[in-house]
């Protein structure tokens, strides 16, 4: 069953996450929202990931549901913190897996944390797309592209063609310059948001975490 956890962000930011435990040695997944979602929207990812044998962490990003602060340029510190308290929990490797901002957040950690072995992007945001229609100031948000270098790291990205807020070019560039291994899935249809919930996405993502994370 989940559990409803506490820590705290490098500069005090208190942060709330639900815990979906796995048995020793399993990997673990921390699970970032998109802008304006939160843990409650992606139970279901959490679900998956736990009949996959692997323990979640979804974690609500300062400024969102249950998390104390505001958006800003600290937010990447809340998945590195998150990451973090899994690795103190968890002897597995470690995998991230995004919506959104949250694609755009885990795709940057996955760079900066050593323990991290695999990513899946949904939609993610581009740093141009945040900086034009989030309601905070980020003015020196790393390009994507920058930041996809570290080797070891497997990383997925899937992205609705339909998806009228972040075109899907911006993934498929992403993908043409990002190393071995990755994978690239553009889902015809669809919109902004109808991954996250999309059942073969799900049984497809979770396949790539449990592939990459052995």
């Amino acid at each position: 069953m989940p559990q409803t956890v506490r820590f705290a962000s490098p500069d005090g930011t208190p942060l709330v996450a639900s815990h979906t435990p796995a048995p020793p040695g399993r990997p673990a997944v921390v699970v970032v929202p998109g802008y304006q979602s939160r843990k409650e929207n992606h139970a279901d990812y959490a679900e998956a990931l736990s009949r996959a044998g692997m323990a979640a962490l979804v974690l609500d990003v300062r400024g969102h549901g249950e998390s104390g602060g505001t958006l800003d340029e600290n937010a990447l510190d809340d998945v590195i913190a998150a990451l973090d308290w899994l690795a103190q929990r968890h002897t597995g490797p470690l995998g991230l897996r995004g919506s959104s901002m949250g694609g755009y957040l885990s795709v940057l950690a996955a760079e900066r944390h050593r323990r991290v072995r695999a990513v899946v992007a949904l939609c993610p945001a581009q740093a141009e797309t945040l900086r034009r229609r989030a309601e905070f100031d980020l003015p020196d948000l790393p390009e994507l592209a920058d930041n996809v270098m570290r080797p070891g790291v497997a990383r997925g990205y899937w992205h609705a063609r339909g998806d009228e807020t972040v075109p899907w070019q911006g993934t498929f560039a992403l993908a043409q310059v990002t190393p071995q291994p990755r994978r690239l899935r553009v889902v015809l249809g669809g919109d902004h948001r109808s991954l996250q919930h999309d059942p073969r996405v799900i049984d497809e993502t979770v396949a790539f975490l449990g592939e990459h994370l052995r």
